[in-house]
């Protein structure tokens, strides 16, 4: 009779204490100390332009005119916005209309794509597109406003880390 009324006890126990823990858990937002994404940190330039790709400078030196002038076009011209939010989260109002999500530029994931990146990396991207949906603006874009989105680019990433300190 006892172990009848343990095993019942320890049956109920789990019940409720099973979808408790999940739920705390999810309200928690734990994040993996990897990126969630196992795509994000794979290079989206061609192997054999990968070097020279990543040796890429801007011949402007990142300064708050830089930032600025990236976020007129990212919010404007460039319509980075519509796919990768206002924030520059990945959540805008295109968003769901992908496959694959676009980038979140906030990531502040140790190895997050940010710290994998290079600027010429970026640079490219933005130039000639990738095979993950994103298009290519250098038919759009001047040179000094796709460097623009690098520098207003990277700056999320900080004011996202200035913000949760």
């Amino acid at each position: 009779m006892i172990t009848k009324t343990w095993t019942r006890r320890a049956f109920m126990t789990g019940l409720v204490a099973i979808p408790l823990f999940f739920l705390i858990l999810q309200s928690l937002d734990i994040r993996p100390a990897y990126s969630a994404d196992e795509e994000a940190l794979k290079p989206r330039v061609p192997a054999e332009k990968l070097a020279a790709v990543k040796s890429l400078k801007s011949p402007e030196p990142m300064s708050e005119k830089a930032i600025s002038t990236g976020k007129t076009i990212f919010d404007g011209k460039g319509v980075c916005a519509n796919c990768h939010g206002a924030d520059g989260d990945g959540n805008g109002p295109l968003a769901k209309s992908f496959d694959k999500h676009p980038r979140d530029f906030t990531d502040t994931d140790d190895i997050g794509w940010q710290k994998a990146r290079t600027d010429g990396e970026i640079f490219w991207a933005i130039s000639k597109g990738t095979e993950y949906g994103m298009l290519p603006y250098e038919d759009m874009l001047s040179e000094s406003e796709r460097w623009a989105l690098v520098a207003y680019i990277r700056s999320l990433e900080s004011s996202v880390v200035a913000n949760h300190k």
